[in-house]
């Protein structure tokens, strides 16, 4: 775990006194304190990181014994022989000022993701939706400046020259976030008292979603400039919003078709007749031909998937056919039992005649031998 840097934290150089440091911390302590903000959970951390900072560097021994451990960079032993990585790191810390990037003063805000879970005839067919959640949005009294309205704007952090990072340690010196402006690089003058100069304040947000038809699984719209805000006049990120279709009891989507696995009785499939389906616009009857065996597919033309052109795919229907169980004490047992008998009389199977055709054959040359 990398080394804490309590003077960035408070947001003061490495020379500064007693006064200086004590100043600091009640001004970070002022600004962060949970009983001011119960709700707000990076307040709590900085208040606490402030707080074992404030322990350390306002004793004199645990400050020098905290000085001495930051001259050298995390887990540096001179001891060993050195190695690529260790020169990387020294070099790093060395010249990291040089080649490090200095933060712009205008910051756009984070983007905001979410996931709305449609049925599969949502997805489909399309639809409306309006979601809505607690999340970061401009401030209304500020309109996301940060400033109080009619007062002062920011200015640069003295702390930090702006970059939102100070430089610490001797030799091998690092980079740390400038706890004066909290990494920003500006400072508040006059902050906004609804927001607390920040320019962001949590509320539920709103927005209505309008899925086009044919909506796939993992589709992301993005409604831009509607995620966190910016800083300081950067522009604000978007709402990306991840589509997750739920599973249909019946119906699977192929590209632009849709496929059911639809059970059928014995009986029925020998007589045939139309049956019920389920489909993405509804239960509709399909004619199933007498005869059909397990396994066959039958077409529902058009009861598929809309496409951008305005037409449309089919529907699959995969025919499972299911036969009786658990059959004893029953009727249904007594008409199969009659209806096997019927159909030794009277062969309709063509897989059972061929085996009644061998079985004739076999027997007439066991009884010629």
């Amino acid at each position: 775990m990398a080394r804490p840097d309590y003077y960035a934290i408070l947001g003061v150089a490495r020379s500064a006194d007693e006064s200086e440091i004590k100043r600091a911390y009640r001004r970070v302590a002022l600004e962060s304190h949970p009983d001011r903000f119960p709700d707000d959970d990076e307040a709590h951390e900085r208040f606490r990181e402030a707080s074992e900072a404030y322990e350390v560097l306002s004793d004199p021994l645990k400050r020098a014994r905290y000085d001495s451990s930051r001259l050298l960079p995390q887990g540096l032993d001179l001891t060993k022989p050195p190695t690529v990585a260790t020169a990387r790191e020294i070099f790093g810390n060395m010249f990291g000022d040089v080649f490090g990037n200095r933060r712009h003063k205008r910051r756009k805000g984070r983007d905001i993701r979410y996931t709305l879970t449609v049925t599969l005839a949502d997805a489909v067919l399309g639809s409306s939706h309006t979601i809505s959640f607690e999340g970061r949005g401009a401030c209304e009294v500020c309109e996301g400046s940060g400033t109080e309205p009619g007062g002062r704007e920011a200015v640069e952090c003295p702390n930090c020259a702006g970059s939102g990072e100070v430089k610490t340690g001797g030799l091998f010196s690092r980079r740390s976030k400038c706890g004066r402006c909290d990494g920003l690089g500006m400072i508040q003058q006059d902050p906004c008292a609804a927001c607390r100069g920040r320019g962001i304040i949590r509320s539920q947000r709103v927005f209505d979603v309008r899925l086009p038809p044919g909506t796939t699984a993992g589709t992301e719209k993005v409604l831009r400039g509607q995620g966190e805000p910016g800083r300081f006049g950067g522009e604000p990120g978007d709402l990306r919003i991840t589509v997750n279709v739920k599973p249909h009891q019946w119906l699977e989507r192929d590209g632009q078709n849709l496929v059911t696995k639809l059970p059928l009785p014995f009986t029925r499939a020998a007589l045939g007749g139309k049956i019920p389906v389920p489909t993405i616009d509804g239960w509709v009857d399909m004619e199933v031909p007498a005869g059909v065996q397990s396994g066959a597919k039958l077409r529902l033309r058009g009861k598929g998937v809309p496409d951008s052109r305005g037409g449309r795919g089919d529907q699959y229907v995969e025919l499972q056919i299911e036969t009786p169980k658990q059959l004893d004490g029953t009727r249904t047992k007594e008409l199969l039992l009659e209806l096997d008998r019927a159909m030794q009389r009277e062969p309709v199977l063509p897989g059972h005649r061929e085996l009644l055709a061998a079985l004739a054959a076999h027997d007439g040359r066991k009884h010629k031998n």
